[in-house]
């Protein structure tokens, strides 16, 4: 990264005025899985540099996750592109779009119907070979979701297959779980992914069924819903999911697999309309929202919806626009995905030690590097002092993204006596990269929430 010397005064500089953070090694929350996003319905074909951009952890911003849909012909729109990302690294999701119309009660692909009893072996048997064909194909699944949004067929009628609770139940317990083990399928079992992130209840009637929850790894949902920030009409999630507590009890870790942008007013003032933002404000939208569901939901990985954005409109709905040019958004999102990697444990920190700034911490409990993650919505400098509690460092890393700035690596503040002082910019996401020295004590388990 390009060394920049424009904010080296004002990192060393520490008023009086700095607000304390505390840090805690040995106090753990969830384990992270990664970051992801999604190639959908167009194929984004992505060349050696484009899948670095996004995939790779040195040259771009370290997705550890691309996530992809089943087709009304059974083929999966974008190969190449998963192929690029397994090379780099990263790992395979799977949301089913729909099972195929020969199995659904109203013979069609994208208008809502049912998934047949009848065909709930056929259907487990489709999903089986599915998986062994990606794998023929150098794409190993690592995650399938039964289905994604089936709330949003229920509501529009198009675009999903519906479920109600007791048919996942039926359908994980005695069909889909039990022809992965038949079969030899590794590939997780992910539940859940209602639209409007747990609104709708559809994973406790399998946890509460053991020999349908033994199937499960993961429970899901979307970050969609009631909530406007900043008229971006972006949900901060803020609150628990209400079956999590139960999966928590059952091992299981819950992922929020799917956000976008939203629907917003124009450039030219029409309403219902995506348009491409590639501003620090919106950064700070998507920074404080993956903050949040961290914190406050709990969870171990958060995907924005797609790679690159699906349309030559420009919708805001793509780490880059639909021609690969890169908005803030990318960046600030890998403060988070370049540094906090999979393996990583949140731990414990101050989270909001003034108005507008937020904080998480990460550890990795083999290498003991550890990364702090610092948001300023402010319009101002905010200076804190960071306090590092049950291990110290000899030096942080700052790596800022701001107005002026893009994943830009500063120079090192020295830490004296397990204490640093640090200015955030104005409008900005810093990464404090370190690695831990003694004494480093054993990390202990809180709950998620």
């Amino acid at each position: 990264m390009i060394k920049t010397l424009s904010l080296v005064l004002i990192f060393w500089a520490a008023p009086a005025a700095a607000q304390s953070v505390t840090i805690n090694w040995s106090q753990t929350h969830q384990t992270m899985d990664g970051w992801g996003g999604q190639t959908w319905m167009s194929a984004n074909s992505l060349s050696d540099s484009e899948a670095d951009m996004l995939f790779s952890p040195t040259a771009g911003i370290g997705l550890e996750y691309v996530r992809t849909m089943n087709t009304q012909d059974g083929s999966i729109p974008d190969l190449v592109t998963l192929q690029k990302a397994v090379a780099r690294g990263a790992r395979v999701e799977i949301t089913l779009q729909s099972p195929p119309a020969s199995m659904k009660t109203n013979g069609h692909f994208f208008t809502g119907g049912s998934l047949k009893k009848s065909d709930y072996g056929a259907y487990a048997t489709y999903i089986v070979n599915l998986i062994k064909t990606l794998k023929s194909d150098g794409v190993p699944v690592d995650v399938l979701s039964v289905q994604g949004e089936p709330d949003s067929a229920r509501a529009f009628g198009v675009g999903a297959c519906l479920w109600n609770a007791g048919q996942y139940r039926k359908f994980v317990r005695d069909y889909l779980g039990p022809a992965f083990t038949a079969s030899g399928v590794e590939t997780k079992i992910m539940l859940g992914e209602g639209e409007n992130w747990f609104d709708d209840d559809f994973v406790s009637a399998t946890l509460k069924d053991k020999n349908a929850a033994q199937y499960v790894s993961i429970v899901a949902g979307h970050g969609y819903g009631p909530g406007t920030v900043d008229g971006t009409g972006v949900s901060y999630c803020c609150h628990t999911a209400t079956a999590f507590p139960l999966a928590l009890r059952k091992g299981k870790t819950l992922w929020m697999t799917e956000i976008n942008g939203g629907f917003t007013k124009s450039v030219t003032g029409e309403t219902n309309m995506w348009h491409w933002d590639p501003s620090m404000n919106d950064a700070l939208v998507w920074v404080h929202n993956i903050h949040d569901y961290l914190t406050i939901a709990g969870v171990s990985a958060w995907f924005y919806w797609e790679l690159v954005s699906n349309s030559e409109n420009n919708y805001n709905d793509g780490y880059t626009d639909h021609y690969f040019n890169r908005g803030k958004r990318y960046y600030a999102i890998g403060n988070y995905s370049k540094y906090v990697r999979s393996g990583y444990q949140r731990i414990d920190a101050t989270s909001r030690p003034s108005g507008g700034v937020y904080v998480t911490a990460f550890k990795d409990p083999v290498t003991t590097q550890f990364a702090v993650v610092a948001i300023n919505q402010n319009s101002s400098p905010q200076t804190l002092t960071f306090n590092l509690n049950g291990f110290s460092s000899s030096s942080v890393t700052p790596v800022v993204t701001d107005p002026n700035n893009n994943l830009a690596e500063q120079t090192s503040i020295p830490v004296s006596a397990g204490t640093f002082n640090a200015t955030l910019s104005p409008s900005s996401v810093t990464t404090f990269a370190g690695t831990a020295s003694g004494p480093v004590t054993a990390g202990r388990d809180n709950d998620r929430q």
